[in-house]
This record gives structure tokens, C-alpha cells and sequence, in this order.
């Protein structure tokens, strides 16, 4: 029995989405399709346009079997960290077969083999990196340029492939998910479906396939919903509707920003230091902007540089909002491994499929949350942040009633049949 992993934000899902997952099927011949999906809040630092059960159940629509959500200590994180929570949350599913991850390349050869020097690095390779961070090359120029000086010995034609792969967005997800299935030695297959349409930070509508950017772009540019009906699939347009109709969104960064603003300046130096990725006195830079600025724009431009990118500010921004620190980032990020699986939507074929993992996994799936029981203070944690998660992005939300009470102890996962 094959059982097709994907690790996916779908926010919101489109026809590039429906087209990975479709080749995706094709490709892996899998009989069941789980896939582990951010919550309400992304990997480059952004909340979902919509809440989650509406993003699952715009997937099982469109042919997913199982949504299960990666919790939010991993999904605002970077590409590593994002990459180790839900690879290792698949793994310890104990059923999936097959990993199937859209990029740039199309192909794993160049992924491979720069993959497993990460995995693996030799001596040479972490010291060329330590040297090349030094020097204020932000971290993916840095391993870039770690594996390059590692292959220093290899044919022209090597070199070539392996730097062309840290030049786009899915190619240094997709080195993060091979380097932690490496790492873990899971028996999981990797394939890679090649990206086609707009570019993944393309903010334009594209006429073949709109990225997710493009289309929460001119959704929020137009807010106009129906301007964007074309780049999605139609049944998952209606479940977005329907979500957008009933007060599960819209939401945009700009709904937190009077709240972000009191936040950055009602904060001491000493609590930014203690922000995941604020390192080597950035905190002193952050303190200094804070004082001139009014804007979360403003603040951003005023702190990024070569070595400190837009995304990881914005991660910042959205780790001081739900307030995420150190020690508790760092232990999840090194130490720990996701202890549960907590499902969001599922078909028929997805209920057969959470009985197999239920028979295989090594981590509890999680139907009711709020009966639940966490047996050590370690997940009791790691679930309160997912609830507070769930609890400040529905305080923004248009409908007043789902700004109330605690959303994950009263929303059941999503059953959609047909």
C-alpha cells in the first residue's frame, strides 16, 4: 500500500496546488494522500488568509484524503526548522511511503547530492560556513557557498546544478526535507514535481497558474473575492467563499499591525534578545528602529539587510505576537520531535487512512482536541501555544462570535463527503 506524504501551506489552495497534488498521485501510484499543512500562521512569517479547517477543507475537496495541522512551533519557523517539524510528523506516522514536493529544479540529482553533504556535512563543509556567516552572507548564501568550496573538486557540470538549486524558494525547502529524511534515516521516498506558472513570490495573476502570493496580493489589493475565482479550483473557491461569507477571514498581516507596534514597544532589550533568530546583537538594531518607526513596513525596512532578510523579520514579528521564545524554540527546533498528529479534514478514504496510522503511528492522532489529555508538561506546552495561536488570529477575525472562547476545543475536524 502506498501513502503519498505532502507538506503544504495552501493558502489559499489553486490550481498549482491541484496540479502538484494530481502528478504528485500519478507519479508515487499511492492508494491514500495525508498532508501536513501550517495552521494560522506561515512559514515566512504571514497569517492565513482564511482559518484552517476552511483551508483543509478546500483541500479534501480537491482530492487530499487527510489534512493534519503542523504545529505552530515548526510552521512559523524557517525553511530547516519548518522542514524537520513536518517531515518528522510524517515519519512518525508510521505509514507513509512516498514524499512528493514541488520545485524549481524538477528533478532530485542536484537536490541529492547537495542534500546529503547537509545531512552529513564534513569538517570542511561547517567550518566554510561558520567562515562564510562571519562574513554577513545571510544562511542560505552561506551553505551555498559551504557546498560549493566542499565540491571545489567536482566536475564543472556538478557545481553548476548544485548552485542553480539555492536560487529559488521550493529548491531550498525541498534540500530541507531530503536533508532531514536523511538525517532521521526514514524510510520515506522523496520525489520532486517541477513548479510550472507564476514564481512563488510573483505577486501578479498569472494566466496558466497564480502563485498563493499572487492571489492574496490582489485579494487584498482589490478585496474583491471573485477576482481571484479563476486562479482556484472551483470547489475550492466555494469553501473559500463560504469561509470568507461566515467571518473566517479575510486576514492580512495589517490586521495585527496596532497590536505588533505596542508589542515591539512596550518590549525591553533583554526580551529581544530572547526572539527565535535574534542573534549577534540584533536586538540593538531592533531597540533602534522601534523608536523611529510607526509602521510594521516602516520597522522592517529600517532593520533588513544582507544578513537579516524581510521574511525573518516578519518570523520575528509573529513569534514576539504569539510570544514564542527561547528556551522553549530552541528545545523544539534541536531536541524534541512533533508528539502528535492533530487532524483538521478528511474524506472516507481519509478516515481509512487515520485507522491504519492509528495502528502505526508512534505519535497520538489527535480527533477531539478537548478530549485530549496530554500525559507531560512538554506537549501540555507545546498544544497551549497552538491554542493561543488559534486564540489571537480569531481575534481579528470578521465575525464577532469567532472572536470568542478557544477555537481548538470547540471546532471538530472537517468531514467533507462526495
Amino acid at each position: 500500500m502506498k501513502v503519498l506524504g505532502l507538506i503544504v501551506e495552501y493558502n489559499p489552495f489553486h490550481h498549482g496546488h491541484f496540479y502538484h497534488l494530481t502528478q504528485s498521485k500519478m507519479l508515487t501510484g499511492a492508494d491514500y494522500s495525508v498532508a501536513v499543512m501550517s495552521g494560522h500562521f506561515m512559514q515566512r512569517g504571514e497569517p492565513a488568509v482564511t482559518d484552517k479547517w476552511t483551508r483543509a477543507a478546500m483541500a479534501v475537496s480537491c482530492g487530499v484524503d487527510l489534512v493534519l495541522e503542523l504545529p505552530a512551533i515548526y510552521a512559523c519557523s524557517s525553511a530547516d526548522f519548518f522542514a524537520r517539524g513536518s517531515v518528522l510528523l510524517l515519519d512518525q506516522l508510521g505509514c507513509v511511503t512516498d514524499l512528493c514536493f514541488g520545485s524549481e529544479a524538477g528533478s532530485l540529482s542536484a537536490l541529492e547530492i547537495a542534500s546529503e553533504l547537509m545531512a552529513h556535512p564534513p569538517a570542511a563543509y561547517d567550518q566554510h560556513l561558520r567562515k562564510a556567516l562571519e562574513k554577513g552572507l545571510p544562511y542560505a548564501a552561506a551553505q551555498e557557498s559551504a557546498l560549493l568550496h566542499v565540491l571545489r573538486k567536482s566536475s564543472s557540470q556538478t557545481k553548476d546544478a548544485v548552485a542553480k538549486v539555492f536560487n529559488q524558494p521550493n529548491n531550498i525547502l525541498g534540500l530541507a526535507y531530503l536533508k532531514h529524511l536523511k538525517v532521521v534515516n526514514s524510510t520515506i521516498q522523496p520525489h520532486t514535481i517541477q513548479r510550472i506558472g507564476a514564481g512563488y513570490l510573483e505577486k501578479q495573476l498569472h494566466y496558466l497558474v497564480s502563485s498563493a502570493t499572487g492571489i492574496r496580493h490582489q485579494y487584498e489589493f482589490s478585496g474583491n473575492l471573485n477576482s481571484v475565482r479563476n486562479s482556484m479550483p472551483e470547489k475550492a473557491y466555494a469553501i473559500m467563499a463560504k469561509g470568507i461569507e461566515t467571518g473566517r477571514g479575510p486576514v492580512f498581516l495589517k490586521d495585527f499591525e496596532s497590536t505588533i507596534m505596542i508589542l515591539l514597544k512596550r518590549s525591553s532589550i533583554s526580551e529581544l534578545s530572547r526572539l527565535p533568530h535574534v542573534t549577534e546583537g540584533l536586538e540593538n538594531r531592533i531597540l533602534s528602529c522601534i523608536q523611529r518607526t510607526g509602521s510594521i513596513s516602516e520597522f522592517i525596512n529600517c532593520v533588513k539587510n544582507k544578513r537579516v532578510p524581510y521574511t525573518r523579520l516578519q518570523r520575528m514579528l509573529i513569534h514576539l505576537l504569539l510570544n514564542i521564545r527561547h528556551p522553549m524554540a530552541s528545545d523544539w527546533y534541536y531536541h524534541h520531535k512533533p508528539p502528535y498528529a492533530r487532524i483538521l479534514a478528511f474524506n472516507d478514504r481519509g478516515r481509512q487512512l487515520i485507522r491504519l496510522c492509528q495502528k502505526k503511528a508512534s505519535i497520538p492522532l489527535i480527533n477531539k482536541t478537548a478530549s485530549f489529555r496530554a500525559d507531560t508538561s512538554t506537549i501540555r506546552d507545546l498544544l497551549l501555544l497552538d491554542y493561543r495561536a488559534s486564540r489571537i488570529y480569531g481575534s481579528v477575525l470578521p465575525h464577532p462570535s469567532l472572536r470568542l472562547g478557544e477555537p481548538d476545543l470547540v471546532n471538530s475536524p472537517v468531514y467533507v463527503t462526495g
